[in-house]
């Protein structure tokens, strides 16, 4: 039976502007409809089954969160690949689904974003107007003027449940978005604004990631730290 390998992440890790879903029928995916997601890649060349956990616009809470939610299904001799994305996103409970939800600050911070787009209760306009404007206080003055302590604080979470992971025989890799500057993006290739990976960033990433987890690296460095 095969092991298995598991991608925690967001965005960057999901595939978004190289999958048909997000955004739905991209400019991108509908020019160029044909390559290699680089989780995809990397799970085929190590001949695992692959099991992605990875969702667009996660925040760091909610990739940590889902990694410690299957720790009791890793077995050994499987692989982790582990990506961190923004520190300043942060997760919230949706009233109307019962769900955790993400959100990116941008989402409060630009003022061309008005809060009748961010619905938190979609039965009582007064409390979502309130609840908004306490949000867009909460991620100016915590998640973004400390963004670097953040950071640090979900590394050291990140990397010390890898570590204890590691001592069931499971093979780790940590990455850290910082990264992501590396790799052709969707914006260099239409010029759209998208700086998601085209199918080139994909297959470059896919490269270095299969290398680093051949020569047993734990960590893709350097991350932007303060």
């Amino acid at each position: 039976m095969k092991n298995n390998i598991w991608f925690f992440g967001d965005s960057f890790t999901y595939g978004d502007g190289c999958v048909e879903d997000r955004p739905v029928n991209g400019e991108y995916h509908k020019l160029n409809p044909f390559g290699v997601l680089w989780r995809n890649g990397v799970a085929d060349h190590f001949n695992m089954n692959q099991i992605n956990k990875s969702a667009g616009g996660a925040s760091n809470d909610w990739i940590i969160n889902s990694l410690i939610e299957e720790i009791v299904n890793i077995q050994p001799n499987d692989i982790v690949v582990f990506g961190l994305s923004w520190s300043e996103r942060f997760q919230l409970i949706n009233k109307e689904f019962k769900i955790h939800q993400n959100f990116l600050t941008q989402q409060f911070t630009n003022p061309d974003n008005p809060n009748d787009l961010v619905i938190l209760d979609p039965t009582d306009k007064k409390y979502n107007d309130e609840l908004y404007n306490m949000l867009k206080l909460f991620s100016i003055e915590y998640r973004i003027q400390h963004g670097e302590i953040l950071k640090l604080y979900q590394y050291a979470q990140a990397s010390n449940l890898l570590k204890k992971i590691k001592q069931s025989n499971v093979k780790t890799l940590l990455w850290d978005i910082t990264n992501q500057h590396q790799y052709e993006t969707i914006d260099e290739v239409i010029g759209n604004g998208d700086r998601h990976w085209s199918w080139k960033g994909h297959n470059d990433w896919m490269m270095k990631c299969i290398e680093l987890l051949e020569n047993n690296e734990h960590e893709f460095k350097p991350y932007l730290r303060p």
